[in-house]
C-alpha cells in the first residue's frame, strides 16, 4: 500500500474503518501524531492520558497518565519509542518520555504560559516550541537548556521544513510568517512573509496550524475563518484559497489545543480538512482555481466533528479525532484501479 500514490480516486474513496475509545468518556483529544515509520499513532487528551495505538493492526497499545501535569501535543521522538509532550497544569515544562517503561528522560523547562506549538525536526534531534508567553525556543534533546530563543508576538505556530534545514514561525497577531535559517537561528529571518489575506481583520482570524508540503515547495496556514491558504514556500506569496467547509471561531478555552485539524498529503498533492459539519474535506491542489479560491472536490462523512488530523506518513491511512480516534482507509477497488 505504501507504494501507492494517492490518487484523487483513493483519497475520495476514504472511509472510517476502526473507532477507539481510549479517553475518558466526554473529553476531548487534543492532539495526532504517527510515528517516523507510520507504524504507530499517539494521541494524548484533556484526560491527561497518552494513549498509543499500533497504525498497522489497528489496535491499541498502552495508556499511560501524565495527572500530575497534563499532557498535550505529544509527537514522536526519531526513536518510536519515545515523545516528548508539553504540560497543561502545575507548570509549562515540556518532558521527554520513554513510551516503554513510562518513565521521565528529561525535563525542558522554560516557557512560562501554555505550550502551544510542538515539531519534531524531521532531519535530527533537536525540536522547536511556541508558547503563550512570547516566545519560540529551539531544542535538542540531549540538552536540558534552550539551545536558542525568539520573541515573538503570542500566538506564534511553528513548522521546520522538509529537510530540516529552516523553519518557519508564524504570528496570527501580523499575519506574517518569519522564515530561519537552523544554522543561524539568532539572526534576523531571511525572509518575511506578509499574508495580506489574513491582515487588517479584527479580532484577527484565529490560526489552527502551518505547515511545509513534504516537496518543501510550499506551505498551507491553517485557521478558524473561512478559508486556509496555500503559499508558495520560497516568495510567500498566496496561491490558493481553500474554502467550503464550515467553520466557528474557538472560544478562550478550547483555543489552541488541538494539534490541528488541516494537513497535506505525503506527496503535498492534496489539503485536507477537518471541519465542524461532521465531515473532512479535501482539496486538490491540482485543480483549477475558480474566483481565487479552490473547492473541494470531496467531503468525507464523519460520525462526529474533526478538530484533529493526521495523515500517516508512509501508508494510505488517515487519523481524526475529536472525542473519540478514528482510523480511516480507502476502498480496496479504488487501489487496485490506480495500480493498473
Amino acid at each position: 500500500m505504501a507504494a501507492v500514490v494517492p490518487s484523487r480516486e483513493i483519497v475520495c474513496s476514504f472511509q472510517p474503518s476502526k473507532t477507539f475509545r481510549n479517553h475518558k468518556e466526554g473529553t476531548r483529544i487534543t492532539s495526532i501524531d504517527f510515528d517516523d515509520a507510520g507504524a504507530l499513532v499517539l494521541t494524548c487528551g484533556e484526560d491527561e492520558s497518552l494513549q498509543l495505538y499500533d497504525a498497522k493492526s489497528g489496535k491499541h497499545s498502552k495508556t499511560l497518565y501524565s495527572k500530575k501535569y497534563g499532557a498535550h501535543l505529544a509527537r514522536f521522538t526519531h526513536n518510536s519509542t519515545d515523545c516528548v509532550y508539553a504540560s497543561t497544569k502545575d507548570n509549562d515544562t515540556i518532558r521527554y518520555l520513554s513510551l516503554h517503561d513510562n518513565h521521565y528522560i528529561r525535563y525542558f523547562k522554560g516557557h512560562k504560559k501554555k505550550v502551544i506549538g510542538l515539531e519534531m525536526s524531521p532531519s535530527d534531534d533537536q525540536f522547536i516550541s511556541s508558547s503563550l508567553d512570547n516566545t519560540v525556543r529551539l531544542w535538542d534533546l540531549r540538552s536540558a537548556n534552550a539551545q536558542g530563543l525568539l520573541t515573538v508576538p503570542a500566538p506564534a505556530f511553528v513548522a521546520f521544513d522538509p529537510a530540516g534545514v529552516v523553519f518557519g514561525v508564524g504570528c496570527e497577531q501580523t499575519a506574517e510568517i518569519l522564515l530561519y535559517d537552523l544554522r543561524n537561528y539568532d539572526s534576523e529571518p531571511f525572509a518575511v512573509f506578509k499574508v495580506d489575506a489574513l491582515r487588517g481583520s479584527n479580532p484577527p482570524v484565529q490560526w489552527t496550524k502551518m505547515e511545509f508540503s513534504n516537496d518543501g515547495k510550499n506551505m498551507f496556514v491553517g485557521t478558524r475563518g473561512p478559508a486556509h491558504y496555500l503559499l508558495d514556500a520560497f516568495s510567500g506569496e498566496v496561491l490558493m484559497r481553500f474554502m467550503g467547509h464550515t467553520y466557528q471561531a474557538a472560544t478562550d478555552e478550547r483555543q489552541y489545543m488541538s494539534s490541528g485539524d488541516v494537513c497535506f498529503s505525503p506527496d503535498g498533492r492534496f489539503v485536507l480538512s477537518g471541519s465542524d459539519d461532521k465531515k473532512v474535506y479535501i482539496w486538490d491542489i491540482q485543480s483549477p482555481v475558480r474566483d481565487g479560491a479552490q473547492r473541494p472536490v470531496t467531503a468525507l462523512e464523519s460520525k462526529t466533528p474533526v478538530t484533529n488530523l493526521a495523515f500517516n506518513p508512509r501508508s494510505l491511512m488517515l487519523a481524526s479525532a475529536d472525542r473519540e480516534l478514528t482510523f480511516w482507509l480507502p476502498e480496496e477497488a479504488a487501489i487496485e484501479r490506480s495500480r493498473k
